[in-house]
């Protein structure tokens, strides 16, 4: 590895919604930097795909509906509030994947986030397996295949992209399953890297400008509330009495602007989180609040089994709603947990610094 040339490319998934997208990206930044590299992330613009066109062209001409992309379902406000959090990560635009961008980095991550979803990095599969790269420069940081089975055109596909790497991590236990059944690659299990940064770190870069000062219950549930959370929501909202504030990805009226420094510190602060999502789960334990996970509605098996890993990767089993140890007198009791995290953190690392090491 060239000791002039320090430069990183980081690729994961892009846009200005999701809170736990821009966290883990702003945390694989910081990571980088702690090893002595300069990262800079990379945001490839749409390219023409005549498949794409042809399935969006069948839609207008059936008179379906065309989903708005996140983005204009947000106000001018919390879209302003993820551009001043955007700001604390050097983001790099490219039109195309250019010819000479892999001599002008010296590695490129991909990672964490669902990159590696079928959905998601549909009609870009050689961007998110980094063909654009020579083999010694790709490196796998906690991606994310975000389903629990692959239909055999996909198992087909990520089977492909995974023999560009000489070493794999994967966020979870069943993405790691999927590889191994699809590629008979193993794959080594790491946390997700926001849980690699103590809870100082992104307390420093958190806004409690949103904060109420009087007691609140903090709810984000991106598969709508079920009869799950309205029960969990009942009990530790004494019946209503205690003020609830929600957050969506797709705001809704009444939901405060908020932008990941603000989310981060709505939950730090919150008397109790009702969660679906992974990261907010994540944040909750590393603030250690209260916390209560429910399934997502809609979501699929496949959309739980990243909180399945991180519930029993942290032995936080007792607060996952419907499990056979649910608790909620336990939510937040946090015994060993730091501990537990703490081993995450230097797996991860470890990890990492050995898929360097021989290059």
């Amino acid at each position: 590895m060239s000791s002039d040339n320090r430069k990183v490319g980081v690729v994961t998934l892009p846009g200005r919604f999701n809170y736990g997208n821009r966290l883990q990206n702003y945390a694989v930044m910081q990571i980088w930097q702690e090893l002595g590299f300069k990262p800079e992330t990379l945001v490839l613009a749409e390219r023409p795909n005549a498949v794409r066109t042809l399935k969006r062209t069948l839609k207008r001409v059936l008179g379906r509906p065309m989903e708005l992309p996140l983005e204009k379902s947000m106000s001018k406000e919390r879209l302003e509030a993820f551009d001043r959090f955007n700001k604390r990560i050097s983001i790099r635009k490219l039109s195309s994947i250019e010819g000479s961008i892999a001599d002008q980095y010296c590695l490129f991550s991909v990672g964490s986030d669902q990159v590696w979803n079928p959905g998601y990095m549909a009609y870009n599969e050689d961007w998110y397996f980094l063909e654009f790269a020579r083999p010694e420069q790709r490196v796998t940081l906690a991606p994310s295949i975000g389903v629990d089975e692959l239909n055999r055109r996909d198992a087909r596909c990520i089977a492909k992209g995974v023999r560009g790497f000489e070493y794999l991590s994967i966020r979870e236990k069943r993405g790691a399953e999927l590889i191994k059944e699809c590629s008979g690659r193993d794959a080594e299990v790491v946390c997700d890297p926001t849980l690699v940064l103590e809870a100082d770190v992104w307390r420093s870069v958190s806004d409690r400008y949103l904060t109420p000062r009087d007691p609140y219950v903090f709810t984000y549930l991106l598969g709508g509330i079920r009869e799950d959370a309205e029960y969990v929501l009942d009990k530790v909202t004494d019946g209503g009495r205690i003020p609830v504030i929600s957050l969506t990805d797709r705001e809704k009226p009444g939901e405060p602007p908020a932008g990941p420094a603000e989310f981060i510190n709505l939950i730090d602060n919150a008397q109790h989180v009702i969660t679906d999502s992974f990261h907010a789960a994540v944040f909750s334990c590393l603030m250690e609040t209260p916390l209560t996970i429910v399934r997502r509605s809609g979501g699929g098996a496949g959309m739980f089994s990243r909180l399945e890993t991180l519930s029993n990767t942290l032995g936080i089993e007792e607060k996952v709603f419907g499990g056979k140890d649910f608790e909620l007198s336990k939510a937040g009791d946090y015994e060993g947990v730091y501990d537990r995290i703490a081993a995450e953190r230097s797996h991860f690392m470890r990890c990492l610094e050995s898929s360097l090491s021989s290059r």
